[in-house]
């Protein structure tokens, strides 16, 4: 049988959106088996993606290790190798793996570097200049780049709207009334500020009734445990707190959710990849870049200021020193959006 080996290393949002492109390509032809070679840390959850045969992990970050993952895998009998990072070490895995000319992800690094470059421009005065429009290919997003990779499959054929998400046999059959929350990202800058999360759920948990769950990764105890968001936590009843350390798990968790709201983050797209739609909160970031989301169900909230984005992915501090993007969003403007989302769930009211 055919054979496809999707290399994919990158961050958790990273991978859950190539899980998109990975089932759609298992899901096109039932007779071909996909294959991914990902960091060891994200092989179980990359082995959990529906349609995908098996998980090769790059076991540490050196060039030894990446020496040893490109041995493995010139033993196995690929007949396409699809290199959708295209970053210096995917490269260098083709490469020793003797598929130097494996197709590559278009990522438009030179477009956005322009992008970031004509912002810049502009930092003095901010508030009077018009919105940048898209650089080149960029609107588009990851869809079409994906397809691309993928041989020219029309439209959004591997990824959402035309194949359930690569998670969603994790989703439990009776459902859930769970809503749940996010708020973390990898960089500050790309965080809704704690304050801001904290009048959210006091405003939320002082409705309807509703059990709340507050997702946090395992780098957030620092800024979250003595926050104002864990002080409104305790206050609260049916309020709890998921640190899970198994990504497969933290996804059946997230799968059980009816919304989450979510800051620019891994914890967006792998809720998205188990299909639980998501309410993103877009500071420094756009979709210019390609990774907002996918579902239908989702939705969005931003600033339109002309100083966005700043940063290819958020890390990059304020110039403005205000994080006027994020800060500038009101809970009350994100609370009527949860109800507007909730209600339009199927079955759902807020």
């Amino acid at each position: 049988m055919p054979r496809t080996l999707v290399i994919r290393f990158g961050s958790l949002g990273d991978l859950c959106v190539c899980g998109w492109f990975a089932s759609g390509l298992a899901g096109r032809d039932p007779r071909r088996i996909v294959e991914i070679a990902t960091k060891e840390r994200f092989a179980e959850l990359a082995g959990a993606f529906r349609g995908v045969a098996a998980v090769h992990p790059l076991r540490g970050g050196g060039p030894g290790d990446l020496a040893d993952l490109a041995s493995r895998l010139r033993r196995e009998d690929f007949d396409r190798v699809l290199d959708a990072h295209a970053v210096t070490r995917s490269r260098l895995l083709t490469l020793l793996m003797g598929r130097p000319g494996s197709p590559r992800l278009a990522k438009d690094t030179a477009a956005r570097l322009a992008l970031l470059a004509r912002q810049r421009l502009h930092q003095r005065d901010v508030a009077s200049q018009p919105p940048a429009p898209p650089a080149g290919r960029l609107a588009r997003g990851l869809l079409d780049r994906f397809d691309a990779l993928a041989d020219g499959a029309p439209g959004r054929s591997l990824l959402a709207g035309d194949a359930p998400p690569p998670l969603a046999h994790l989703r439990p059959d009776g459902g859930s009334d769970a809503l749940g929350l996010a708020p973390g990202a990898r960089w500050p800058a790309k965080r809704w500020p704690a304050d801001r999360w904290a009048a959210l759920l006091r405003g939320l948990g002082g409705g309807r009734p509703r059990p709340i769950r507050i997702f946090l990764g395992p780098d957030e105890r620092e800024w979250y445990d003595a926050g104002p968001l864990a002080a409104a936590a305790r206050d609260l009843p049916d309020v709890e707190t998921v640190r899970e350390s198994s990504l497969v798990a933290l996804a059946r968790r997230l799968a059980s959710c009816r919304l989450l709201v979510a800051n620019d983050s891994g914890l967006l797209h792998l809720a998205e990849a188990t299909g639980t739609p998501v309410l993103a909160l877009f500071g420094p970031t756009t979709r210019h870049w390609g990774y907002f989301p996918l579902l239908p169900g989702s939705g969005v909230i931003e600033r339109d200021l002309a100083c966005r984005p700043c940063s290819r992915n958020g890390k990059r501090p304020c110039h403005r020193d205000d994080r006027a993007c994020l800060a500038g969003i009101e809970p009350a403007r994100v609370a009527d959006a949860v109800a507007a989302a909730l209600a339009d769930a199927p079955g759902g009211s807020p």
